[in-house]
């Protein structure tokens, strides 16, 4: 089944292809200057300073304070940085109109500067953003390189493809959170020309995420009214806005409230639909003191936490207490319940066979035979009504094994030595057992007559 191309995919497509990847010296200059710092870098050399270049890694003579380099002339923006070899990174955008779609490209410059040593520079075009009309947004990419551990190592092949803004991938997940230095506006579409794009941009420290909300119309309201903060922490932290959440920022637009803590506001919208309050009531959404407001509901969600917790431990503590009553119910009745059954006494060539007398001896049993006996409950009778649990011993009273006899089909279900391993006399103690089946039948129908009785 093939997937369905929409047309504005398919003018991204076709713009994308038309676009050329070679940079212009003047275009690649531009970038370079302006998204990195150039100046001098410096270290100790017996005793005194010695400072190079970082683009031509020639020495300057302590110069610090000129404009430019004397050797390679590249103009300087920064003073003197204390690195020996050091890799810089920089983000560079550009934005412009195709029709009605808005391009926006970004392009990253490295530079690789060491002492002694011309900087080894790169420049090259990254990610291409692709905004339509109503919102929709494409994304193109080059390959990113497959063996690094960095995230954003794009490859400099220029081997373009459609992101997949979805995938939970570490790269993936690096789409609009790259530091921009600069940026160049050259044409916007009509949609975008009234968006005062260049101070949203200052403002929000030059973020790529800021696109992801520049083209939405509900982004451009909050940025004319004021809430700005609201936009930036939203852009930063990659959060999309719920109806609710508009609902609520009209609310306080309306009401010429201005949110100036972003994250506690949010934090308390979410306490106001957990307690099912009115979030489009102004008396809510627009609190005289939010810390206090917050700091009400918060106290609020505790306490209900708490009643929660105290309901689950009584819970726990009545489950408990019908447990040890039920426990302490079948301790007492065990050895009545058992009747008859408990006098069978089996004795062999050095092996003898009798009944667990009491759940006392089930837990000695399993703790000395290292097994689930006791764990699982094989004295209660309620559940296992036809078990008989029998031990078999040497003369020398070394336990031997532990059989659990079925006295419904007088079946021998298992008999476990050890640590659930197979007895070393195991044929001589089922032979046995399997012998004296018609005492078990006795003593059996005894016990019942017994239990009718009383």
């Amino acid at each position: 089944m093939t997937k369905r191309i929409s047309a504005f995919e398919k003018q991204c497509v076709t713009i994308n292809r038309r676009l050329k990847d070679k940079l212009s010296e003047k275009t690649t200059n531009e970038i370079y200057y302006r998204s990195l710092k150039v100046g001098p870098i410096t270290r100790m050399w017996h005793k005194r300073r010695i400072y190079y270049c970082s683009e031509c890694g020639c020495e300057v003579n302590n110069n610090v304070f000129a404009k430019e380099c004397p050797q390679c002339h590249a103009k300087w923006n920064s003073g003197p940085e204390p690195y020996m070899c050091k890799t810089v990174v920089g983000y560079y955008m550009t934005m412009e109109a195709k029709g009605d779609i808005q391009l926006c490209r970004l392009y990253k410059a490295r530079r690789t500067s060491r002492f002694g040593h011309k900087a080894e520079t790169d420049v090259w075009e990254v990610e291409r953003f692709f905004y339509a009309p109503t919102g929709e947004r494409k994304i193109f990419t080059v390959n990113f390189c497959p063996y690094s551990y960095i995230v954003d190592s794009f490859s400099l092949t220029a081997e373009w493809h459609m992101r997949n803004e979805y995938s939970w991938d570490q790269r993936a997940a690096l789409r609009y959170n790259l530091p921009i230095k600069a940026f160049r506006i050259k044409s916007l579409t009509k949609q975008w020309q009234y968006k005062d794009i260049a101070n949203l941009l200052e403002r929000s420290d030059n973020e790529t995420s800021v696109l992801k909300y520049i083209a939405y119309p509900w982004a451009e309201t909050w940025h004319k009214v004021g809430q700005d903060r609201l936009l930036s922490y939203v852009c930063i932290n990659d959060i999309m806005p719920t109806k609710e959440m508009k609902q609520a920022v009209n609310i306080c637009t309306r009401n010429h409230y201005i949110i100036h803590d972003p994250s506690m506001w949010l934090d308390y919208l979410d306490l106001l639909q957990e307690f099912h309050l009115d979030t489009h009531n102004a008396k809510y959404v627009c609190p005289v003191n939010l810390r206090e407001a917050h700091q009400v509901l918060l106290n609020r969600k505790r306490r209900e936490e708490e009643r929660e917790l105290a309901a689950e431990r009584w819970r726990a503590f009545e489950l408990r207490e019908k447990r040890e009553a039920k426990f302490a119910k079948m301790v007492a009745n065990w050895s009545q319940h058992m009747g008859e059954m408990l006098n069978i006494d089996l004795t062999g060539d050095n092996l003898s066979i009798r009944p667990l007398q009491s759940i006392k001896e089930f837990k000695q049993e399993g703790e000395a035979m290292h097994h689930c006996v006791f764990a699982m409950g094989y004295y209660d009778y309620i559940n296992h009504p036809n078990t008989l649990i029998l031990s078999a011993k040497d003369d020398n009273g070394k336990r031997l094994a532990t059989i659990e006899y079925n006295m419904a089909s007088n079946t021998i279900v298992q008999c476990r030595a050890a640590c659930n391993a197979v007895p070393e006399r195991d044929k001589e103690i089922r032979q046995l057992i399997t012998d004296n089946k018609a005492e078990f039948v006795k003593l059996e129908k005894k016990s019942r007559a017994q239990a009718k009785a009383a």
